[in-house]
C-alpha cells in the first residue's frame, strides 16, 4: 500500500504546467483559425478536451497536442492558443503547458458562480442554451471536475480569464470574479500566490472597442484580488464588430499573457523579442462596414448608406484631459484614456467626407503626431481624415491620372518668388493638344496646396474626366495671399487687396502659365473660381478683366453691393450677361457669409444680371468648397 501510495504520489508531473481557462465569446474563440494556426504545434502544448468532439475523435477529459479549437466544435481562435504555443517557446524543453478551458459565448459573469448559475441559466436567450447545456448547465463545476482530473497528471499553475463584455461597467462584477477565482483555490486546495489569476482586457479604445468602457473596471481587478494580472490589448486588432478580436489580435493577446506568466514564474525571455510596440496604435483608424449583401435575410434590400466608425488615438500619458474637435463634430468631445497612456474616441461621421480634426491636450491645440495627412494653412495645421466613399468623387479609382506640378513664378507685382500648383490632365505629355485653363484660388490662410491636398481636385477632376462629364483642362491653383494682411471683405479695403492680386493673376501668373504649358489663350477658355477670400478675389479679377475671363465661380464669398458701386460702376448687367458664359454662386445655410452672399446675389437681381446659385447644408467648410467644386467642373468649357 505505501509503495501503491508512492507511485501516485510521484505519477503528478510537477513540469507540467496547467492553466484553467475561463470567460465569453474572446475566450471561446470568436475568430477562424488559419494555416498558421494549425501548423508547427508542439506536442509539449496539451489541451484536455472540456467535452466529446466527434469530429476529431477528441473524448471530455482526456490530453491531446492543443491544435485548435480547443473550446468545442465549431469554435474558433482563441489567446490560449498562443499563450501556450509561447509558453512551450520558452520553458525549458523538459516541461509542458497543458489548456483547459470551459467558455460560453455572450455569458455574464454569473454563469460561473454555482450558487446562481440555475436562475441565469433558466433566463438565458435560446442561443446560448445549447452552450451552456454542453456544460451540464453549470460550467464551474464541470470545470471543476477536470481541473481535478488534470491535477493527478500536473500542477495548475494559473486562471487566464477573458470575459466582461456582457457585465460592461459594471462595478459587482470584481466582486464576481473575486469570489469565483477564490471559490476555484479553495475547491482544489491551492495557494493564490502559486496560481496566479490573469484578466485581459476587452476590445480596447484604442481600437474602437464596443465594450471598451469595461478596461478601467477590468483594470481595478489586483486591487481586490492581490495575485490579479491584467493583460493589455491596446493595439490587438479587432473584428468588424468590434466586440471580438481578428485572429492576429488574438495571437498577440495570447503572446501578452504568456509573457506575463512567464515573468511571473521567473523565466527568462530575451529581450529581442518584439512582444508589442507602440506603432501598434494607429490613429485615424476606419473601421470596415459589413458587406450586408452577403449577410442572409439582407439580400437585394435597400439600406441606408453609411459612414464607417472611425476611431482617432493619440499618446499622452501625463496629461489630465484630452479633447477631440473636428468639422464633423460640435464642440469638444473628451476623450478616453487607456492602461497605456493612449487616447481615444470612437465616432460615427454623419456621412463620408474629407474632415480635418485636432486634439486639445490640457488646452494646448494640437495635430494627429500618427497621421501624415495634414491641413495646409499658415497658420495651425490640423490633420485630416477621409471617410471612404466608393461612389465620392474625391475617391482614387482607376482612371487616367493627372499631374500636379509645384512651380514658382516670380512676382514683379511683389517682388518676390509665388508659389503656384498646376495639374494637368492624363495624356498631357503625350500629345501636342491644346487646354483651357482654370485659375483656382484657396481662402483665408490657406496655401496654395489646400485645393489640391484638402479640395482634392485631382482626383476629383481625374474621376469627372473619365466618366466623360468634365472636358479636359489645366488647373492653376495660385497662393492668394498677398503678404499685407487680409482685410474683412465686407470693407473696401478689401477691394485694395483683390485688385493687387488681380494684377499678379494677370501680369506674372498668366504669362507664365501661358509660356510654360500648352494653353489655349482666350477669354472663352478660361475660368477663375475660389473660396471664401479667393472667391472673393476671383469675383474681383473675372469683373475687372472681362476680356480674359468667361467663367465666374464663387464658393462661399461675395462683393458688397458697395464695393461693385464703388469698383464697377460702369459695369452693366447687359455687359455681364453677354460676357460670361457661366456667373455661379455657392454657399452653406449654415455659412457666417451667407447673409453677405444673399445680399450680394439680391443685388445682382436687383441690376438684372444671370447667375446661377447653389445652397447647401453646412458651414464654411471644405466639405462644402468640395462640393462646389465638383459641380461647377462639370460646366466649365461647354
Amino acid at each position: 500500500m505505501l509503495v501503491l501510495g508512492a507511485k501516485m504520489l510521484f505519477a503528478q508531473d510537477p513540469d507540467f504546467h496547467i492553466f484553467l481557462c475561463l470567460g465569453q465569446s474572446n475566450m471561446e474563440g470568436n475568430a477562424r483559425y488559419e494555416q498558421q494556426d494549425l501548423e508547427g504545434v508542439d506536442p509539449r502544448f496539451r489541451m484536455m478536451a472540456a467535452v466529446n468532439d466527434k469530429s476529431r475523435k477528441r473524448v471530455k477529459g482526456k490530453w491531446y497536442t492543443a491544435v485548435p479549437p480547443l473550446c468545442r466544435e465549431n469554435t474558433g481562435l482563441t489567446p490560449v492558443d498562443w499563450f501556450g504555443r509561447t509558453m512551450v517557446q520558452y520553458l525549458p524543453e523538459n516541461h509542458k503547458v497543458g489548456v483547459v478551458m470551459v467558455a460560453i459565448g455572450g455569458c455574464k459573469i454569473q454563469a460561473f458562480m454555482p450558487d446562481s448559475v440555475a436562475a441565469y441559466a433558466a433566463t438565458a436567450p435560446d442561443w446560448m442554451k445549447p452552450m451552456l447545456a454542453a456544460y451540464g448547465n453549470d460550467p464551474y463545476n464541470h470545470l471543476l471536475a477536470l481541473a481535478k482530473k488534470a491535477q493527478k497528471d500536473g500542477v495548475i499553475s494559473g486562471v487566464l480569464l477573458h470575459q466582461g463584455e456582457s457585465n460592461t461597467g459594471d462595478e459587482a462584477w470584481l466582486g464576481m470574479v473575486k469570489q469565483v477565482y477564490e471559490r476555484l483555490l479553495k475547491d482544489l486546495d491551492l495557494e493564490a500566490e502559486n496560481v496566479p489569476l490573469l484578466a485581459g482586457e476587452v476590445v480596447n479604445s484604442d481600437r474602437g472597442g464596443t465594450c471598451a468602457a469595461h478596461n478601467p473596471v477590468i483594470n481595478r481587478l489586483p486591487e481586490v484580488i492581490p495575485t490579479a494580472h491584467v493583460i493589455s490589448s491596446s493595439g490587438c486588432t479587432e473584428f468588424i464588430d468590434r466586440l471580438h478580436f481578428d485572429a492576429a489580435g488574438y495571437r498577440e493577446l495570447g503572446r501578452r499573457y504568456a509573457l506575463e506568466m512567464l515573468n511571473y514564474m521567473n523565466v527568462p525571455v530575451p529581450t529581442g523579442r518584439a512582444w508589442y510596440t507602440d506603432n501598434s496604435v494607429v490613429s485615424p483608424l476606419i473601421h470596415s462596414m459589413p458587406d450586408f449583401s452577403k449577410i442572409p435575410g439582407f439580400e437585394g434590400r435597400e439600406l441606408p448608406k453609411m459612414a464607417p466608425f472611425v476611431t482617432f488615438n493619440v499618446r499622452a500619458p501625463q496629461a489630465k484631459e484630452v479633447l477631440f474637435s473636428s468639422q464633423f463634430t460640435e464642440g469638444e468631445l473628451p476623450m478616453v484614456k487607456n492602461s497605456k497612456g493612449i487616447w481615444s474616441i470612437t465616432l460615427q461621421p454623419e456621412r463620408a467626407d474629407i474632415y480635418p480634426y485636432n486634439f486639445i491636450i490640457d488646452g494646448v491645440s494640437i495635430n494627429d503626431p500618427l497621421n501624415t495627412d495634414l491641413f495646409p494653412n499658415e497658420n495651425f495645421k490640423a490633420s485630416l481624415v477621409q471617410i471612404p466613399d466608393k461612389d465620392a468623387l474625391y475617391t482614387l479609382n482607376d482612371v487616367p491620372h493627372g499631374k500636379v506640378q509645384y512651380c514658382n513664378v516670380y512676382s514683379e507685382v511683389l517682388n518676390m518668388w509665388r508659389p503656384v500648383l498646376v495639374y494637368t490632365p492624363a495624356g498631357y505629355e503625350t500629345s501636342d493638344e491644346k487646354y483651357p485653363v482654370f485659375y483656382l484660388v484657396s481662402g483665408t490662410t490657406d496655401t496654395e496646396e489646400t485645393w489640391f491636398k484638402v479640395g482634392k481636385t485631382n482626383v476629383i477632376l481625374d474621376n469627372l474626366i473619365a466618366q466623360g462629364k468634365a472636358e479636359k483642362m489645366i488647373v492653376v491653383m495660385p497662393y492668394g495671399y498677398m503678404m499685407k494682411g487680409t482685410p474683412m471683405p465686407t470693407s473696401l479695403a478689401a477691394a485694395e487687396m483683390y485688385a493687387e492680386f488681380a494684377k499678379e493673376l494677370t501680369s506674372t501668373i498668366m504669362p507664365y502659365v501661358e509660356k510654360e504649358f500648352r494653353t489655349i489663350n482666350d477669354r472663352d477658355h478660361r475660368a477663375i473660381a475660389g473660396f471664401s477670400r479667393g472667391g472673393g478675389q476671383s469675383l474681383f479679377t473675372a469683373l475687372s478683366n472681362l476680356d480674359k475671363f468667361a467663367y465666374l465661380c464663387s464658393y462661399s464669398a461675395y462683393l458688397t453691393p458697395e464695393m461693385m458701386d464703388v469698383c464697377f460702376p460702369e459695369l452693366t448687367a447687359n455687359t455681364i450677361n453677354e460676357q460670361l458664359k457661366l456667373y455661379w454662386y455657392g454657399v452653406g445655410t449654415s455659412d457666417f457669409l451667407y447673409q453677405e452672399v444673399l445680399a450680394n446675389q439680391a443685388y445682382l437681381e436687383e441690376k438684372g444680371v444671370s447667375f446661377e446659385k447653389m445652397f447647401t447644408d453646412g458651414g464654411h467648410t471644405w466639405m462644402n468648397a468640395r462640393t462646389y467644386l465638383a459641380t461647377t467642373l462639370q460646366k466649365l468649357f461647354k
